[in-house]
């Protein structure tokens, strides 16, 4: 039973296991949806019924979970994986009573549809061959920008109290600059603040190309191979 559940929740090439993905894609739509509306001020005479309906998609999709533990060879591995954690989180709200509303994060299932399509593989494989160099580049921002926020901070809090009141307000000035959003709701206006901006402007322009110059060489990587298959 276990290994006929497990076939059925999981198998990309068998029509009931596609035919069950489509039905808990649709409700998961349809929740979504329904939520939203709940959103618009337009649908308040109806906001009983479309909080009632809510109900409906929660035992499926607790079921869904039930039986997906109960049948994967591995629980605890499947619990702590990515997609079992998805689904807990958007459960353990409504059980637990808690005024957090994450439905919303079943969207995330969607990406499995991905398992339809064997080109997503590439994409693994692509984002694989340099995990260790995005994670050293994950870290490498985070220092960046926190030298970019204490760097605005020491010019310009003492004439911008309110706009750089701390280190810690500024990492947002630092996060819009250094990803050349440049939203303009903060920026200096002192002479060094000015100057100190434009390297970090330049520094940032190397942030966002550096990742995206390693993505596209390991893209490269894997269609080369594919090529000489």
């Amino acid at each position: 039973m276990r290994e006929k559940l497990h076939f059925y929740l999981n198998d990309t090439k068998n029509k009931k296991a596609k035919i069950i993905d489509v039905f808990i894609y649709t409700i998961i739509f349809l929740t979504v949806i329904d939520h939203g509306m709940q959103t618009m001020p337009s649908m308040a005479d109806y906001h009983v019924y479309l909080e009632n309906w809510e109900i409906i998609p929660i035992v499926l999709f607790t079921i869904e979970l039930v039986l997906r533990i109960y049948s994967a060879p591995n629980r605890i591995k499947f619990i702590f994986s990515f997609w079992g954690l998805v689904d807990m989180i958007a459960l353990v709200p409504y059980y637990l009573g808690l005024p957090a509303d994450l439905r919303e994060i079943r969207v995330l299932r969607f990406l499995s549809l991905l398992k339809y399509e064997p080109a997503s593989q590439k994409i693994v494989k692509a984002f694989k061959s340099i995990t260790k160099e995005l994670i050293i580049f994950s870290i490498l921002t985070v220092f960046v920008l926190y030298v970019a926020a204490v760097g605005i901070y020491h010019f310009e809090n003492p004439v911008q109290p309110e706009q750089f009141p701390d280190i810690f307000h500024s990492i947002w000035w630092a996060v819009a600059t250094l990803t050349t959003v440049g939203y303009g709701d903060v920026y200096p206006i002192t002479g060094g603040g000015k100057i100190f901006s434009s390297v970090v402007v330049f520094v940032g322009l190397g942030i966002v190309a550096l990742p995206a110059g390693l993505i596209a060489s390991a893209f490269t990587g894997i269609f080369r191979e594919k090529s000489e298959e």
